[in-house]
């Protein structure tokens, strides 16, 4: 199956630079068909029983498991075990994670001068739970690759609680209630916010599919 793998280290000090030739490479090793200059959405004709099971029959897990794979992949998931469907979830959520934080450190280090102080603080505190979140899923990864799924569903709700903590610093930046992201105060907030909401989302997913691999384990 192809299968991206990449990893982060805790007591790495070059976060950015790792993250950022990551995001082209995942682009890279897609290969996403594409007609008239457009990415053409691939989807599986027959939902196969164990992603099916493995989403409890739930149109958005199944939908979101699919999103943006090349036909090679989905080719890969009408054969994938339980297991295997954990881990892709974990991965394509840890991706998407990994995608809104290189947002976070771009604006920080490319668009200081333009930040006030407040945004400053307010993108910091984010990016400082973004960072352990996303190490906490690559843990969960591999707890899952051996087994441990009980410790991999651990790990991936402390993680769910990192990118909880950090929605407080953006709704403080709110120039009114509304849920609109044109209500924050500046758009650097706003986009990181929009890609933080997306991203929650579909957080729950992966959380629901380690579940049922874990009650679907021998034990």
């Amino acid at each position: 199956m192809a299968l991206i793998s990449f990893s982060m280290s805790r007591r790495s000090n070059s976060f950015i630079v790792k993250l950022i030739p990551l995001a082209f490479v995942f682009c890279l090793t897609l290969q996403l068909p594409i007609a008239n200059g457009r990415i053409q959405i691939q989807s599986l004709n027959i939902i196969p029983p164990n992603l099916v099971k493995a989403c409890n029959n739930n149109n958005e897990c199944i939908s979101w498991i699919q999103k943006d794979r090349s036909k090679a992949d989905l080719d890969s998931l009408q054969k994938a075990d339980l297991k295997t469907i954990g881990f892709l979830a974990l991965k394509k959520i840890e991706q998407e994670a990994t995608n809104v934080s290189i947002t976070v450190r771009l604006k920080l280090l490319n668009n200081s001068a333009q930040l006030s102080s407040d945004t400053q603080q307010a993108l910091s505190d984010c990016n400082d739970h973004f960072i352990p979140a996303i190490e906490l899923i690559d843990d969960a990864v591999d707890a899952t690759v051996n087994g441990a799924f009980n410790d991999a569903i651990n790990y991936y709700t402390t993680a769910i609680t990192d990118f909880e903590v950090c929605y407080p610093h953006l709704k403080a930046m709110r120039t009114s209630n509304a849920v609109d992201v044109n209500d924050y105060v500046d758009n650097h907030i706003a986009e990181v916010a929009n890609a933080r909401n997306n991203l929650v989302k579909f957080i729950h997913i992966p959380l629901d599919i380690l579940k049922v691999v874990a009650a679907n384990s021998p034990h």
